[in-house]
Parts: structure tokens; sequence; C-alpha cells
């Protein structure tokens, strides 16, 4: 009787460590589970890899791709990234002389000026640790476009009269030198390049740190 009184007893142990190990098994697994499915996707998508990732995609608008650590943009066509818009006015002084004859233009125009980057010149970024190596192409002046122009100041000369041939030469200059005024005159290069350094390093969180490649 007594026998089987500890057959039962140790029955009864053996099922209660059974039902433990199935337990510890479960929550190995669950852990394991956690780990490979949740925990680790959280933890990627705040790697730096990906907020670089993310960040040249929302910059550029355009997909990205992922070698390693390379990182470039998925497309090689040639795209303009528009980064700057300016209104700018500019004044321009056309006059020509003839047997002592002068006649003179001085027009005035309203032109759009944009900057930005030539996407086809970006090479990528390699991603070394928490630095990034590689930089964006030069900025670039993008667009000068005449929205208007004013004749500020016109007058003819006896013999040396003004045609329709003078006014689109003076327009021509006038196009011209809003380009010299954009490229030497103004900062909006400089403003593109400021902008664009920016937003990678808020989109990035300040935790990736940005180095130019050397040649």
């Amino acid at each position: 009787m007594r026998e089987k009184e500890q057959r039962r007893g140790r029955g009864s142990v053996d099922r209660y460590f059974k039902y433990f190990a199935i337990l510890v098994v479960l929550g190995i697994a669950g852990m394991a589970a956690f780990h490979f499915f949740i925990a680790k996707p959280i933890q990627a998508l705040g790697s730096p890899l990906e907020k670089l990732t993310r960040a040249l995609g929302a910059v550029t608008n355009t997909e990205v791709k992922v070698d390693g650590y390379t990182l470039t943009l998925d497309s090689q066509e040639t795209r303009e990234l528009v980064v700057v818009k300016r209104r700018t006015q500019t004044v321009v002084k056309f006059e020509s002389t003839w047997m002592r004859s002068k006649k003179v233009f001085i027009l005035k125009g309203d032109f759009e000026v944009k900057a930005g980057y030539d996407l086809g010149e970006f090479e990528g970024f390699e991603l070394k640790g928490n630095e990034v190596v590689g930089a964006w192409p030069e900025p670039r002046l993008l667009g000068v476009s005449l929205l208007n122009y004013d004749t500020f100041f016109s007058s003819s000369g006896a013999l040396n009269r003004l045609s329709e041939k003078d006014r689109e030469h003076a327009t021509n200059l006038l196009h011209q030198q809003a380009r010299i005024d954009a490229i030497q005159n103004s900062d909006i290069l400089e403003e593109a390049e400021r902008i664009i350094h920016t937003r990678l390093e808020d989109l990035t969180d300040g935790e990736v740190q940005f180095k130019k490649k050397l040649k």
C-alpha cells in the first residue's frame, strides 16, 4: 500500500515537472518571438542607418537603395531638387552711340530665382558607425525666370533711333545680369546648402555626423 502511494507521489511530481518544463519552453519561445518579430524591428527602425535612409528619402522624395551600409538613390536619372526660391529685381542700362547720336534703354525686371541640386551628381552616402562619409553635389542655380519687366527710361537720338531689336537685346542683358546677381551678389547657393544639411540633421535626430568624403 505504502509502495503504491510512493509511486503515486512520484507520478504527481513528474507531471508537475513536465508542466513546469513546458511553461519554461513556452516562455523562452515567447521571448525569442518578441525579440525577433517586435523588439528587433523596432530597434532597427531607430538605428542610424534606418534614420538616414528615411531622411534621405524624405529630402529627395525618391526611393533609397541600401547596399550594406551604402545608401544611394534608386534611380540614376538626372533630377533637379529645388531647395530655395526667391523673387529678385534687376536693373540694366543699354546704350549705343552712332554719329554722336546716343540711344538709351534702362530696364527693370522681376525674376524668380531657384537654387538646389542636380541629384544625378549624387554618389551616395556610406555609413561608418554613426558617421556618414560622402557629400551632396555642389549647390547650383537651377532657374532664373523673368516674370515681368518695365522700361524705366528710354531715349532715342536724332540719328540713332531705338528699335525692337534694341529692346530684345536689352532684355537679354537683363536676364544675364539677373543670373550674375544671383550667383555673385547673393547667398542663395549658401542658403540651399545650409537648408539641406539642416533637414538631414533634424530628420536623423542629430545622431548621424556628416563628413565630406576625401578625394
